[in-house]
């Protein structure tokens, strides 16, 4: 399957980057590197994930990687990725499903 980055993750990612990158930036483009490795899991094992409680649909997952809680879901052939954050005051009743 394929994997798909909505816009407000791509920003999100870019954020992480830029906040591990005030103190190295190297080791940011390395963890950021690490994090996409681990979300191409998902492609291969799309259900490794549970359920997201909030969003209430078998076909959206949550799957915790290096510390950062990715929330995505399974379309017919591809897999959107809807949210990746840290921080546990996160409200997820604001993102959006995609059809």
């Amino acid at each position: 399957m394929r994997i798909i980055y909505t816009a407000s993750v791509k920003e999100q990612l870019q954020n992480i980057k830029e906040y591990i990158a005030q103190d190295n930036r190297k080791n940011a483009i390395a963890h950021l590197k690490n994090i996409k490795s681990k979300i191409e899991l998902i492609a291969k094992y799309p259900y490794i994930g549970k359920v997201n409680a909030t969003m209430d649909n078998y076909n959206i997952r949550d799957f915790v990687i290096l510390g950062y809680k990715v929330i995505y879901k399974i379309n017919e052939k591809s897999i959107s990725i809807l949210a990746i954050y840290k921080y546990i005051d996160f409200d997820e009743s604001s993102l959006e499903e995609i059809e």
